[in-house]
């Protein structure tokens, strides 16, 4: 599942009553637990899927821990965080829950989270999981998660298409203009058809496909607190979906507003699809049968290699009146084997390096350890700030009627920055 979360204005604007006072010093935090220890904790999470998981890792960690008790509190996604703001206003969050990227700034800049740096006396690494997914929590230099599982970014093609076509498959070591040069050959291959050479979310997902292509051209999202979309290279990994739509090669925002780009590959509508490794089961189970035809290659290069990591990650409250058995409870969940465990039941990619490949084995006709290899070997951090949705929710706004034709993509590029900057001065104030 794609995990950007689009919160309404009000979280973005929270404001906790004490919440940057009373808190524990990070002295007084320490995982230091043993079999005798009693408490009560309480782990939220917002995806049913994953329940087998965490009941199994539960149970592996009653076994160590037997007089620690966990109810565990399951909400669908958008009551989840919803649920978490009403928590944190009552000062009532959960010991243990789930974290993402647009939203750990948000949470430990206001007092909510506990810092997880000393849970490296119970074991934990840093370096067992990608750097860049280990930075994403981290937050004025404190770590704030543990990393659960990551998302990475593939190109999924259909191999039938391609022959049908008469263009020869993506390699991995393919640039833009290669793939230019074959999503244009099967747009016009297909025209008469309704067949794009690709179709992708670029109506909004920047983690799939622009934040993508900006990184690669040289550029960056945001850095030291500065939107970069005005920078000239970040232009550059715009411009490039705006020249694709333009002559036909990749179905234009309007397209895939009208019609989810997933479906028009699952119906054979277009011949390449830039997602993550979220849509590998999904589409595993459309194509039951007919796998063969199908593949996943790595995103295409310009000035270097590049795709966006994004996943989730344990954190603690900061109001946790167990807190050692709280860091407890994430090093056992973030540990090898709960994560073992994780991949064995395919719910998502593990974070801990190494215990990916029952994820990828799961997918025997696709070359699914890109999304792994990526993580290791070139990955980007998911751009983030201390109230991410209150300019990410907006780049569509400004993005869509540039590739779209309609404005110049350096126009629509920095009034965009101009908007975004605004948005990030008021976090600081």
């Amino acid at each position: 599942m794609d995990r950007r979360v689009f919160l309404e204005a009000a979280l973005a604007a929270l404001a906790i009553a004490g919440c940057s006072s009373n808190n524990k010093d990070e002295s007084d935090i320490s995982p230091s637990v043993d079999s005798k220890t009693s408490a009560e904790l309480t782990l939220a999470y917002w995806d049913k899927n994953q329940t087998k998981t965490i009941e199994e890792n539960l149970k592996s960690f009653a076994k160590k821990y037997p007089h620690i008790r966990v109810k565990t509190d399951l909400a669908g996604f958008k009551d989840y965080w919803n649920k978490l703001r009403t928590q944190a206003q009552g000062n009532e969050l959960p010991d243990v829950f789930w974290m993402n990227g647009p939203n750990i700034q948000l949470y430990a800049a206001n007092g909510m989270l506990a810092p997880v740096d000393k849970i490296t006396d119970a074991g934990v690494k840093w370096s067992d999981y990608p750097k860049a997914l280990v930075d994403l929590y981290m937050y004025e230099g404190k770590h704030y998660g543990v990393p659960k599982d990551f998302d990475t970014i593939g190109v999924f093609y259909s191999k039938k298409i391609f022959r049908e076509a008469g263009v020869e498959a993506p390699t991995a070591d393919w640039t833009w203009d290669d793939f230019h040069d074959k999503a244009k050959k099967i747009s016009d291959w297909g025209k008469s058809k309704g067949i794009y050479g690709c179709a992708t979310a670029i109506n909004g997902d920047g983690q799939s496909t622009y934040y993508n292509t900006i990184a690669q051209a040289g550029g960056y999202v945001i850095k030291d607190g500065v939107s970069g979309f005005d920078d000239a290279k970040s232009i550059e990994g715009l411009q490039c979906w705006a020249d694709w739509v333009d002559d036909g090669s990749v179905a234009s925002p309007r397209i895939v507003t009208d019609t989810k780009p997933s479906q028009m590959f699952t119906s054979d509508k277009s011949a390449m699809f830039w997602t993550g490794d979220w849509t590998a089961s999904e589409l595993a189970e459309e194509f039951k049968g007919k796998e063969s035809d199908y593949d996943v290659i790595d995103l295409p290069r310009k000035a270097k290699r590049a795709t966006i990591i994004h996943g989730l990650g344990w954190v603690a409250s900061a109001k946790s009146e167990n807190m050692a058995a709280a860091l407890a409870l994430i090093a056992h969940m973030s540990g090898r084997e709960s994560q073992d465990v994780e991949a064995k039941n395919g719910t998502a990619i593990p974070a801990f390096n190494g215990t990916q490949d029952a994820w990828v084995k799961s997918f025997p006709k696709w070359n699914c350890k890109i999304f792994v290899d990526a993580a290791t070997n070139y990955a980007v951090t998911y751009p983030v700030s201390r109230s991410t949705n209150s300019w990410a929710d907006r780049e569509a706004d400004f993005l869509n009627p540039a590739f779209g034709g309609e404005k110049p993509v350096s126009e629509a590029a920095k009034k965009l920055a101009a908007f975004m900057n605004d948005a990030l001065n008021k976090e600081r104030r």
